[in-house]
């Protein structure tokens, strides 16, 4: 996936609501229906209401993006959490975290996104968080994937892991991924997935996972009335005339599934 921008993290903050109604009208969920869904199954009640979490800025590498930590903890406050946004980056914001009694620490650099459970140790990751709350979203929408043919577009660390859950969950999974050494990697380690063209694929299936940072690559014309798409990336491989066709069904939000499902994973 893309590095976010400070304006795609704008967006995310302005949308949050009004992402989470569509999100409820095609799967009856809210995110924290979602997450607890996607923790177990049947799905647990995870303590988030009240509980102490910080966001901390990274400064490392590139830096940190301007509102990513903001928008971090409106996600949280938005979950219930008692969330808030560290006054220092860093080693000295994580102290700072610690101090204030966060049971839960959020922090991203270049590489990684994750949620540090400061009670327990736990360490939540955010690309399997973000493939497997995708994927709850799916299922959510489609009634279930047992017996499915989904077609998942690339196997990228959240490509592979969202390939993992869909296949725990019964899918057939058919996948495009024109890097070959990428596909072989994950075909020689088990992954039970079926190669195909994005045109094959596309023919088969109604149920799509974008894990793919190609933009542009499905129109209107792919989709249909019974088409589901679980985007989780930016940009989104559907065209603007395929989301405006997609509606609710187009299921793309960058950052909340994926922070949802880390909070909830890092308290259960």
């Amino acid at each position: 996936m893309t590095r976010l921008t400070t304006e795609d993290v704008k967006a995310l903050s302005d949308r949050l609501s009004d992402f989470e109604a569509g999100l409820r009208e095609v799967t009856g969920l809210g995110l924290r229906e979602l997450a607890m869904g996607t923790v177990a199954q049947p799905p647990v009640c995870v303590p988030l209401h009240g509980t102490r979490v910080a966001a901390v800025p990274v400064t490392s590498g590139e830096g940190a993006i301007g509102g990513f930590s903001d928008c971090v903890a409106a996600i949280l406050g938005h979950l219930g959490c008692d969330a808030w946004v560290t006054a220092q980056p860093d080693v000295r914001g994580i102290q700072e975290a610690y101090d204030g009694g966060a049971e839960v620490v959020f922090l991203a650099d270049d590489f990684r996104f994750i949620a540090l459970n400061t009670r327990n140790g736990r360490c939540v990751d955010d690309d399997p968080a973000t493939a497997d709350g995708y994927v709850t979203a799916l299922e959510a929408a489609a009634g279930s994937l047992f017996g499915r043919d989904v077609l998942l577009l690339g196997l990228g660390p959240v490509g592979r892991a969202a390939a993992r859950r869909l296949v725990s969950r019964g899918a057939a999974v058919e996948v495009v991924e024109p890097d070959e050494a990428r596909l072989h990697a994950a075909l020689d380690v088990g992954l039970k997935v079926q190669p195909v063209t994005l045109a094959a694929g596309l023919s088969r299936c109604d149920l799509i996972f974008d894990a793919t940072p190609a933009a542009d690559l499905i129109d209107a014309a792919d989709v249909s009335a019974g088409t589901f798409a679980a985007v989780p990336g930016l940009p989104s491989a559907f065209t603007p005339a395929a989301q405006a066709v997609l509606g609710a069904r187009h299921i793309h939000e960058p950052l909340a599934i994926g922070v949802a499902v880390m909070a909830a994973r890092a308290l259960v």
